[in-house]
């Protein structure tokens, strides 16, 4: 370990810095991120399930059903499991970002829907038909794709960088457009055209969402520097 490493280590990465790092280290990280977000997927998947069979306990029970202003799923320790096992799953998603790439990350949260299809179809007798099956084939065709083909490595592994990439002009100029798109979309186009088009609300969630991507990666490099994560780098240095 060399004296001129410590030292590059010790201060904030710039831009047009480059440093060796351990090609061990970046698989550790890519596959512990890999493992939380197929583990996110799971846990979010199997939650939704979990919750409907409590729901259909209660209304089994001739209680009134949540839709209706009932309350008595708050007493149903099932209901609870499945928003428990939804803590978890969400939890899990947030800290892969601190490991693995947005972009390995993000696609692979969709397998959640293909967990729940399967679990309702075996736990709650709902029979999927042939598109829906389909549709499950493409989900495990692609989230294989995206695991082999994602980047090992993200290029933004530090606050200094991520604070460097926020304020590029690119950037501010895509908020910019995301913040006034989603305004017309919430404020004319649901009010009039929701109702009958849900495509309109896809649109609002997707682009609100892909801010939100960032600000948890963000907050997830912060909070493994803050735990010892850029200390541990130098050390491995």
């Amino acid at each position: 370990m060399s004296s001129t490493r410590l030292r590059k280590s010790s201060v904030p990465l710039k831009m047009n810095e480059k440093d060796e790092i351990d090609p061990s280290d970046v698989c550790y990280d890519f596959y512990v991120g890999l493992g939380l977000a197929i583990s996110s997927s799971l846990f979010i998947g199997a939650s939704f399930v979990i919750k409907k069979k409590g729901l259909l306990k209660l209304g089994s029970k001739g209680q009134t059903r949540a839709g209706l202003g009932g309350y008595g799923y708050l007493k149903e320790w099932i209901w609870w499991a499945g928003l428990l096992s939804m803590g978890i799953g969400e939890a899990a998603n947030f800290i892969a970002y601190a490991f693995a790439p947005a972009s390995l990350v993000t696609p692979l949260g969709a397998l959640s829907v293909l967990v729940s299809a399967v679990l309702s179809s075996r736990y709650l007798g709902e029979k999927l038909n042939l598109l829906g099956k389909t549709g499950c084939f493409l989900c495990i065709i692609g989230s294989t794709v995206i695991v082999l083909h994602s980047p090992k490595e993200g290029s933004v592994d530090s606050i200094e960088i991520l604070r460097q990439l926020l304020l590029e002009p690119g950037f501010v100029v895509y908020v910019a457009i995301i913040a006034i798109s989603s305004s017309f979309l919430i404020l004319y186009c649901a009010p009039r055209y929701g109702s009958s088009n849900v495509v309109v609300y896809i649109l609002i969630c997707s682009m609100i969402g892909s801010l939100s991507v960032m600000e948890c990666k963000g907050l997830g490099l912060a909070l493994r520097e803050t735990f010892g994560g850029s200390e541990m780098n130098c050390e491995m240095a």
